[in-house]
């Protein structure tokens, strides 16, 4: 069989290769700039994350963020310090009853050892249910902490844990609290003693 070279050559056909040729070269071009794009989106992202980790690691609050399956992704510094949590526990994304029952192990908590597991327990129902009520949590260093749960758009969960010392006076005792409010009229420390319970 001879090939008949007039027909490669016919202008119809050149052109078309030369289309094709360009063609191919456009979308060579466009999918490369479209890689680094990309490529540059996720380092700005990549960025963007280690400054958010930094910022959240200088802070006072403690935050933990879970996932929908109450497994923590992230735990900032003053969590771990709180809790005396290793960051190797903390870096292994435990899960939520985990990180209740390292509290409970390292004696963090001033709950009575027989009430503890009925708290964590409760604890760890009300934040899987998504239960933004904030709770006073005292723990054995002397610190208190105000415990609050956020659901996130994912499903997810963060926990913060802010530092309440300066509002709580340990000297307060409850029970004057009537005194208190009978000396001007009644009302007019509720609001400030409410804060402060």
């Amino acid at each position: 069989m001879q090939i008949d070279w007039h027909m490669f050559l016919d202008p119809g056909i050149e052109t078309a290769i030369v289309v094709i040729a360009a063609l191919a070269i456009t979308l060579a071009i466009r999918l490369r700039r479209q890689r680094h794009q990309a490529r540059q989106r996720a380092a700005q992202q990549h960025a963007t994350a280690e400054r958010l980790t930094a910022a959240l690691d200088r802070i006072d609050i403690g935050i933990v963020l879970l996932n929908a399956d109450t497994r923590a992704e992230f735990i900032n510094r003053a969590f771990r310090d709180y809790f005396a949590l290793p960051d190797t526990k903390a870096d292994s994304k435990p899960p939520l009853i985990a990180l209740m029952y390292h509290a409970r192990d390292t004696n963090a908590y001033t709950i009575p050892h027989d009430e503890i597991d009925h708290f964590i327990a409760r604890r760890i129902e009300q934040i899987r249910a998504g239960n933004p009520a904030p709770e006073t949590l005292r723990l054995a260093s002397g610190r208190v902490l105000r415990l609050s749960c956020t659901v996130l758009p994912d499903g997810g969960r963060m926990l913060s844990y802010t530092p309440v010392n300066d509002l709580i006076r340990h000297g307060d005792d409850k029970a004057d609290r009537d005194y208190y409010l009978a000396l001007r009229g009644g009302d007019v420390f509720d609001s400030r003693l409410d804060a402060a319970e």
